[in-house]
């Protein structure tokens, strides 16, 4: 085609004068220009330029007028500004020019690939043509269905009129123009002279187009409604895309062994493509023979994946088309000849047939299960097993056998929920078969787990370095869930064998290697092992195994290696010591020495010990004096190993009656309130020492309360239902006990002096996250000898939020709010009681209002001040800690808030007003939740509703127009769904014809709250609102209305980011 041709069919589109052109031409050049990557300033000066000069009204003259240009560089920009003013800029096109641009950049597109024009020849021609493709696609997205019928046909066949005239024509003359191909045949005879190398190039372009074209309509995220119309418009066109395909597979015997697969390949990633946006069964059933035809390339194996993933055929489906030739190929002669052909290193063959095993034993687990016994399945299983055992360290020499791991757990659940899962298993013949196949998957994950060498290796772990090392570690956690697995269906057959080899081999001497290998397995298994188990565990933990370790000497790397696996299966059997007490003590005295050796033992042991203690904490008991010499050790370990060693004995303590308790408690919390005390002391003299032996007390200290406080879960229990009342009032009466007492006011000295520090604002991040945890577990349950009363914490820390304002401050306020004990309810009120009694609850709850209520006037004075001007943008992490304060307040103490002085109470609402200005995610989302807790607080039928009326009389139009704001316009698209629910709980809580009003008048106003926001999605929002009553209806209401707003309606980013 010549440019006149292009020129008169584009007459109608923009014509940019050559002066122009030339000062785009030239800025792209010297964008491109080695000179400007040296200098990242000029160049992004550059891209805003060009990016400025795509989104003018005349870029759309670009298209044409950088086609012809001779740097590939250039045209690719004519190119890619064609796609993105189609996706971008459509509505900016005259509704009649738009059918034009079809034939644009069909022509466009010939003369680019066009054999007689040298540019054709330039190595980055390709990305210009590849984005000619691109916007081809875009344009079939937005074009009308009759401007563009069969597209897919329509660009083939001008790629083959481009390459057909380059041969029906002499090289010199022009074309005689250039007409739109339609959807029959055309040119045929003349395309069937084109030699053989055009010929490849035409298919190879076809295959291109075809896989751009329907990888660009995926990733558009079309809804359903647009993409079954855009599915049945290219519906026809299918046959053309399968034939393109399958003839790009079968390959033309005149080309070279390198082209046809150049083919080949590109055929399979095309077919891969269409696969994911889904074929029929008879479209499938055409490609299937080719791709089979094709193995073992790997771009033929990844598309056999995506049909058995992503196609129609997904879920067991097509087993006939799929899992039968699949297998035969697999267990045949190719398949063999396949694994036979490789010696170490997996080639990317080997590779890629592996990923098709695992997608097809996840899409026929139940067809293979239900077949065992068949010999082709039995030979199948036996390759995957081959594969996962495949020569060298997993994830570090090979890494084939990950890409199996996958697969047993499937074929586990597969066995478990066949019927053969209840047939007899010592008569059935399935399980014969599939208890062999388990059997001998444990023995190749017991041999590949184990670390290489023979005895230790001197100063790494097997010789390895950390990389490889930890590689090798993700392999063996990923081959211990194999493991469980295989536990649930060998049983106490596996964990009895195991056992029986690791006693064999600590009694024969073997080398760590191996132990650790045996002992990696049986960790693992703990998963699935019953709690009840008294066969392999009671040997495990006793003297034949457990013993015989504990004398081991340790040296070197390897050995210490063995000793942190046997602690790491000490910790995943926590529980079943819980039902096997007897066990405990050799345990502990494994655990203990460990404390001591290298930090990675010392800390995995502390946290076994710890386990432990919190499992067994009642069983314990008993042994109380040996914790107690192990406290008199404990400044031999490490400051993290401490804190867990404590925290295990306090928690065998908290099991002691409450009376027996006081003596151990006070020896192990005394000397720490020393520690804190010289440490504060230090720490205004010397703080960069003091620090770390401060931030060390004040967790020995948290720890303390960990231990002390009982455990929620059912596992943890140590005291039965009917004895918990009276566990409850003996301590009480503990807690009155003067040595009690005594150290709690010690505490409370101790948390003040912490707080002054952090108050002062002298102490540094870690000082903060360790007062921080200390409060929230002091306070955490009321039951032990030690807690706190919230209250005069909470004072502390608003006096110290008022001395320096953190975000800190803010949070502890919220937190220790919500522990201060609700309200009295009604229904309690009704229990008899004397008056006397009555007379001191009543003052108790007066009392405790007025530490809220003056905590809740001073810390908005704090939060007013410092968050004023911009200190809502500076300091985000104040603002999300100052709104869950005040979401505590008013979710717990909403009476408390309204009832404070008028300036403070507006106070409250302002400073929620100016939240929802803010553009940070948490912040709006705890602002968010604020107002929600107030608005259902005081809706009817509560007490607090008429004192609360005015307030959002006054304030309520406020709300509702700085929400829909942040949601239409302001705010991140995220916390649209907050912005829900406070519309929600607004129209909850505000009569009908109020809010009614209240929408008119905000959504009344011009350019509200964004020009693009038309009357109609207005008045759309508002009937949904008013109609509605749910978070659910809310949201999609305003989603809805809010990508009107931000001018996202319609588009694929719009599309792909439904909330």
């Amino acid at each position: 085609m010549d440019e006149e041709a292009v020129q008169q069919q584009n007459l109608s589109f923009p014509v940019l004068p050559q002066a122009d052109l030339e000062r785009v031409a030239q800025t792209i050049l010297h964008l491109f220009s080695p000179s400007t990557s040296s200098n990242p300033e000029l160049a992004k000066h550059l891209q805003r330029e060009l990016q400025q000069i795509q989104s003018a009204q005349e870029a759309w003259g670009l298209i044409a007028g950088l086609a012809g240009h001779d740097d590939p560089n250039i045209r690719f920009f004519g190119a890619h500004t064609a796609q993105v003013k189609i996706s971008r800029d459509w509505e900016t096109l005259p509704e009649e020019l738009r059918p034009a641009l079809l034939p644009l950049l069909l022509g466009t597109l010939g003369n680019a690939i066009n054999p007689n024009n040298q540019h054709s020849y330039q190595p980055a021609n390709g990305v210009v043509v590849r984005k000619l493709f691109g916007s081809l696609a875009s344009l079939l997205l937005r074009l009308a269905f009759p401007h563009f019928l069969h597209p897919i046909l329509t660009v083939i066949q001008t790629i083959h009129s481009a390459f057909a005239s380059s041969t029906a024509l002499p090289p010199s003359a022009p074309g005689s123009g250039y007409n739109t191909p339609g959807a029959g045949p055309s040119q045929s005879s003349s395309f069937d002279g084109v030699p053989p190398q055009l010929k490849h190039r035409v298919r190879l372009l076809a295959l291109e187009w075809c896989a751009i074209c329907i990888e660009e309509i995926g990733r558009a995220g079309l809804a359903e409604h647009q993409r079954q119309p855009l599915r049945r418009h290219i519906e026809s066109d299918l046959s053309i895309v399968v034939s393109t395909i399958t003839d790009a597979m079968t390959g033309d015997p005149k080309l070279s062994p390198n082209e046809r697969l150049k083919e080949a390949e590109a055929a399979c990633k095309c077919a891969e493509s269409w696969i994911d946006w889904g074929l029929s069964p008879e479209e499938l059933n055409i490609l299937l023979p080719a791709l089979y035809d094709l193995l073992p390339m790997p771009a033929a194996s990844s598309a056999l994946v995506e049909v058995l993933s992503e196609s129609i055929f997904k879920y067991g489906k097509g087993t006939k088309l799929l899992t039968e030739p699949m297998l035969a190929w697999a267990v045949g002669p190719s398949g063999q000849a396949l694994l036979a052909s490789v010696n170490d290193d997996p080639s990317e063959e080997l590779i890629g047939f592996t990923k098709l095993l695992a997608a097809l034993v996840e899409h026929s687990s139940e067809w293979l299960v239900a077949r065992i016994q068949q010999n082709d399945v039995q030979a199948f299983l036996g390759i995957i097993l081959r594969l996962t055992g495949w020569r060298g360290l997993g994830n570090v020499e090979e890494n084939l056998s990950e890409l199996t791991l996958p697969i047993y757990p499937m074929i586990q659940e597969a066995i478990m929920d066949a019927p053969m899962f209840s047939a007899p298993h010592e008569t059935s013949p399935d399980w014969a078969v599939a208890k062999n196949f388990f059997r001998e998957l444990v023995e190749v994950t017991r041999r590949k787990v184990r670390w290489p060498g023979e005895g230790d290796s001197g100063g790494s772990i097997g010789g390895l370095d950390k990389e490889d090392r930890e590689n090798f570690e993700s392999w063996r956690r990923d081959a211990g869930e194999v493991i469980v697995g295989a536990y649930y269906i060998l049983r106490d057959e596996m964990l009895a064998n195991l056992t029986s080899i690791a006693g064999q081999q600590v009694q024969g001497g073997a080398p760590w290697q191996d132990i650790e290998a045996t002992l990696h397995c049986i960790r693992y298994s703990s998963e699935a092992v019953p709690l009840g188990e008294e066969k392999s565990l009671p040997i495990l933990f006793g003297e034949q195994i457990l013993g015989q370790l504990a004398h081991r000497p340790i040296r070197g790397k390897g050995e210490e290696r063995l000793r942190l696996t046997v602690v790491c299966l000490i910790q995943s059997y926590e529980e079943w010591f819980k039902f096997h007490p007897v066990h405990l003590p050799p345990v502990l005295s494994y655990l203990v020495p460990s404390l001591t050796s290298s930090t990675t033992i010392s800390r995995s042991a502390a946290d076994a010990l710890k386990a432990l203690c919190d499992m067994c904490r009642k069983k314990l008991v008993e042994h109380i004096g040996a914790f107690a010499e192990l406290h008199g050790k404990i400044g031999d370990l490490g400051p993290e190993e401490q804190s867990k060693v404590i925290q295990g004995i306090t928690s065998v303590i908290q099991a002691l009656a409450p009376a027996d308790a006081v003596g151990p408690v006070e020896g192990i919390i005394s000397p720490i309130l020393s520690r804190i005390a010289q440490s504060l002391q230090q720490y205004s003299v010397d703080r960069a020492n003091a620090q770390p032996a401060l931030v060390q007390a004040t967790a020995a200290l948290t720890a303390c309360f960990k231990g002390l406080s009982p455990s929620e879960d059912e596992m943890f229990d140590t005291t039965d239902e009917g004895d918990e009342a009276a566990r409850e009032e003996a301590i009480t009466l503990t807690r009155e006990d003067p040595r009690i007492v005594e150290l709690r006011r010690g505490i409370e000295n101790a948390v003040e002096g912490l707080v002054s520090v952090v108050g002062r604002g002298e102490g540094d991040a870690e000082v903060a996250d360790a007062i921080s945890s200390l409060l929230k577990h002091a306070t955490l349950s009321s039951s032990t000898l030690i807690s706190l009363s919230p209250l005069p914490l909470l004072s502390l820390v608003c006096m110290a939020c008022e001395n320096s304002p953190s975000a800190l401050w803010m949070s502890l306020a919220s937190t220790l709010t919500l522990r201060v004990n609700a309200p009295v309810t009604s229904f309690a009120r009704k229990k008899e009681k004397t008056e006397e009694v009555k007379r001191q609850e009543e003052d108790e709850q007066v009392g405790k209002w007025n530490v809220i209520g003056d905590v809740a006037s001073r810390l908005v004075v704090v939060a007013g001040r410092f968050l004023d001007g911009e200190g809502m943008k500076e300091h985000p992490d104040v603002v999300e800690g100052w709104f869950k304060f005040c979401s505590s307040l008013a979710s717990r103490f909403p009476g408390v808030l309204l009832r404070l002085p008028p300036q403070i109470v507006e106070g409250y609402m302002s400073l929620g007003l100016m939240g929802l200005g803010t553009q940070e995610r948490f912040s709006l989302k705890s602002v968010s939740e604020y107002f929600v807790a107030l608005l259902a607080n005081t809706r009817y039928p509560s007490p607090l509703e008429p004192l609360s009326d005015p307030l959002f009389a006054h304030f309520g139009p406020s709300i509702l127009r700085a929400l829909l704001l942040c949601a239409g316009s302001e705010g991140p698209r995220s916390v649209i769904p907050n912005m829900a629910e406070l519309l929600a709980a607004l129209v909850g809580r505000i009569k009908g014809e109020e809010m009614s009003s209240w929408l008119d008048q905000v959504l009344s106003q011009e350019g509200y709250p964004d020009p693009r926001a038309t009357a109609a999605s207005k008045k759309k929002l508002k009937e949904a609102v008013l109609r509605s009553r749910t978070a659910r209806r809310m949201r999609e209401a305003l989603h809805e209305f809010a990508l009107v707003a931000r001018g996202l309606d319609g588009t694929t980013y719009g599309n792909a980011t439904a909330v």
